[in-house]
């Protein structure tokens, strides 16, 4: 699939969605990059602001399967990936999927889990496969989990640690909705009970997005440029030092940037679009700071590339 394709695909499947989901850009621009950079997406925000809604939609733009988890503290790991099942008519053992097993998966309050189902569920985010019984089974393609947690000062919630959070590819922060928001959401009340939209795309046509995503080009000034302002925030005395990662998923996130903009290049603008839902998830700062606000302050300290 060559670029320009690429993009109408994306472009189909956004307007797709806006048929019926009323939430901000940055949720719905942010989840299609992840899934063009093979990534997955922490949303936050109050319930009632469409973030069931918008992972349904994506799994019906692209033809693929949705799937919700539902996450409580007596939940096995089993009960997320799949267990060996005995198969009386048989007479044998089979494996049998867990509801992790759909193209776009959401994860509801993914911090009330025990750790070891969060550890599973991370685990298989980042192979693209599960291990039961020595046996390994493959996820679906395209696969993308959009996770929810709970306040962390809620009662009964196991948080994520740095390096957990930090498998995240983006995170973005969903507030109440706007007043013209609130208007459409209102007036398609019925049909948001249920919401369903025809595919737009094929999996394999969202696959070869994927792939498409791997020849955007990215000049070293603008690779450099991504670094520099990775180093910038770690001399910024962080609770947590920023991993390798963030580095690793600014370049891929700015290159699902530039194909939904029609490119065949990174921009710096590219790169200043995806950085807060990039890196505030990784980024610890004192009291008194809000990540985005550090992150907006480096972005405009850093030179950016000319020419």
């Amino acid at each position: 699939m060559d670029l320009g394709r690429a993009r109408d695909v994306v472009s189909a499947i956004r307007s797709a969605v806006r048929t019926y989901y009323a939430g901000n850009d940055e949720a719905l621009d942010t989840a299609l990059a992840a899934i063009l950079a093979e990534g997955h997406v922490l949303l936050e925000g109050p319930p009632g602001v469409g973030k069931t809604t918008l992972a349904k939609l994506l799994a019906q733009a692209m033809g693929g399967q949705f799937k919700r988890v539902q996450m409580t503290s007596d939940l096995l790991p089993s009960d997320v990936i799949g267990a060996m099942v005995w198969d009386q008519a048989k007479g044998e053992f089979r494996f049998r999927p867990g509801p992790i097993f759909a193209n776009v998966v959401l994860v509801d309050e993914l911090n009330r889990a025990t750790p070891r189902t969060q550890s599973a569920l991370l685990e298989a985010m980042a192979e693209g496969q599960v291990t039961v019984d020595v046996n390994t089974h493959q996820l679906p393609r395209p696969f993308l989990v959009i996770a929810t947690q709970v306040p962390r000062d809620t009662g009964g919630v196991f948080p994520l640690t740095a390096t957990q959070v930090d498998r995240f590819a983006a995170k973005v922060e969903v507030g109440a909705p706007r007043k013209e928001e609130e208007l459409k959401i209102i007036r398609m009340a019925d049909e948001l009970m249920s919401p369903q939209i025809k595919a737009v795309a094929s999996l394999k046509d969202m696959v070869e997005a994927q792939e498409a995503v791997k020849r955007i080009r990215v000049d070293d000034s603008v690779a450099e440029y991504m670094v520099n302002i990775i180093d910038e925030l770690r001399r910024s005395n962080l609770a947590e030092p920023l991993s390798v990662r963030a580095s690793l998923w600014l370049y891929r996130m700015s290159r699902a940037k530039a194909l939904m903009e029609g490119r065949d290049f990174v921009t710096p603008d590219d790169v200043k679009a995806v950085a807060l839902p990039v890196l505030r998830h990784r980024v610890a700062v004192s009291e008194g700071l809000s990540p985005d606000s550090l992150i907006r302050s480096v972005l405009e300290r850093v030179p950016v590339p000319r020419g």
